[in-house]
């Protein structure tokens, strides 16, 4: 039996075009989504819903700006997926990558998954801010496309061996 002597926490990862694009494209889609949280804050009315349960009925009240506090979270968990890209050594897969292909791969599942989480923190403000009767939909839907994302991505990149 052959031994694989692959060892990926010796990749380097360095700046191409590629990165390049999604990174443009990750600031392009940041400054659009943060320019329509932003203009949905000023639309909103002084008290907002901020929380709902299960069967998407809000139970819990804030005021608009405050609502933007998940939305910063989940920016920053977008930009945390852009920067890991470039350490591939800490990318936790369900199985064991082997070539530079499923390295590659990986990377940019990570930059299209942070360009995609973007879209979360606009649902978000717009659940909260913006629909006037709230309802879970809109967060479900995006949710399931990352998830989507992140399966068929995970099989190419697993059947990339």
């Amino acid at each position: 039996m052959e031994q694989n002597n692959f060892d990926i926490k010796k990749i380097k990862v360095y700046r191409t075009t590629e990165a390049t694009v999604f990174e443009v494209a990750f600031a392009i889609v940041a400054i659009i989504v943060w320019g329509l949280i932003i203009w949905l804050v000023h639309r909103a009315p002084d008290i907002v819903p901020t929380h709902f349960d299960a069967s998407g009925k809000p139970n819990a009240y804030g005021t608009p700006v405050g609502a933007t506090i998940p939305c910063i979270i989940l920016t920053i968990a977008a930009i945390v997926m852009m920067v890991l890209a470039y350490f591939p050594r800490h990318i936790n897969m369900p199985f064991k990558i082997t070539n530079i292909q499923q390295v590659k791969l990986t990377i940019r599942q990570l930059r299209i998954a942070g360009i995609t989480f973007l879209f979360l923190p606009l649902t978000v403000a717009y659940m909260m801010l913006g629909m006037k009767t709230p309802s879970a939909t809109p967060l479900l839907v995006v949710v399931g496309l990352i998830l989507l994302e992140f399966i068929v991505t995970s099989i190419l990149i697993y059947r990339a061996k």
